[in-house]
């Protein structure tokens, strides 16, 4: 009986549309204060449901009180238009608008990103938060809410080489066999984005990442150290390399921003999290520590 129960008011991940999902908070549970009132994951590149699922329950235990908002990537981003992308991804912005305007205390935004697609759907949320008036997306107290990143395999510097080996089966004779029509499709993509006016697409992509306001309205524009930030990656990654990801937080710190790095040893792309979950979630933990410090919202209990 008790599992039936709890089976029917426990809150169930819903689908909004093909790229946002939605795990609200549990109704009956008070917000706890120490907890994001939103954590945006975003997953990787085609990313199937079920693996992100075990990002979404391990969140879950770490922040019970939060409202999870799962941000998927297709491969077909690459040759959606930018209009059409912030279309898909318009519920994240609403939902946000709900939390940061209800009756309830905004409690700030955790961002965890998984790999270079989840980086780029990230810059598809900035550009939406962008064009919405700030109107009703203040905090009534006028502080600054709490805000921290989580950047996992990301980001890559290396574009044809990570597409090869993201995309390349893993037995070597398929493996070489299908390096030329990745090459041809990531031609076409280059040639496109260049023509449109944008910047190579990795470069893009690691200087956006080193900007303040990585969601307009939330975060502080002229403050970089306001959120602090964790790189997870290995020394094994052959998608995002540990160059990749150091020589990225290097130049973020030369910027002010407030960083950690976490190498974990042996693991592989965005598998961190299976190689050492105790770890891997103690970090993520302690980065959003981190974030509640900076914000002055007062003593962080030693339970989070």
């Amino acid at each position: 009986m008790t599992s039936s129960v709890q089976d029917a008011t426990t809150p169930r991940l819903r689908e909004l549309n093909s790229y946002v999902q939605l795990l609200e908070a549990p109704p009956s549970q008070t917000p706890d204060p120490f907890h994001p009132s939103v954590i945006l994951l975003f997953g990787w590149l085609q990313a199937r449901l079920p693996y992100l699922q075990k990002y979404i329950d391990s969140l879950r235990k770490c922040f019970p009180t939060s409202t999870i908002v799962v941000i998927r990537a297709y491969t077909s981003w690459y040759f959606t238009p930018d209009r059409w992308l912030e279309k898909g991804i318009s519920p994240v912005v609403d939902i946000i608008r709900r939390e940061m305007s209800g009756t309830v205390k905004f409690r700030g935004v955790l961002v965890h990103v998984l790999s270079n697609g989840g980086a780029l759907q990230l810059i598809s949320v900035h550009n939406a938060l962008a064009k919405v008036s700030s109107t009703g997306m203040q905090d009534a107290s006028h502080r600054r809410p709490p805000t921290a990143l989580v950047l996992d395999s990301c980001p890559a510097s290396h574009e044809l080489e990570s597409a090869i080996q993201s995309w390349a089966p893993s037995h070597p004779i398929l493996h070489y066999l299908s390096i030329p029509p990745i090459s041809i499709v990531y031609t076409a993509f280059s040639i496109l984005n260049g023509l449109s006016g944008h910047p190579p697409l990795f470069q893009g992509l690691r200087s956006f990442l080193n900007t303040p306001n990585l969601l307009p309205s939330i975060t502080e524009p002229d403050h970089p150290g306001a959120t602090p930030r964790v790189y997870i990656y290995s020394d094994v990654d052959l998608v995002t390399t540990a160059n990749d990801i150091e020589t990225h937080c290097a130049n973020a710190v030369s910027q002010g921003f407030d960083v950690t790095l976490e190498q974990f040893s042996g693991s592989q792309h965005v598998a961190h999290a299976k190689s050492d979950p105790d770890r891997y979630w103690r970090v993520v933990r302690t980065v959003w520590k981190k974030a509640l410090r900076s914000s002055g919202n007062g003593q962080v209990l030693s339970s989070l």
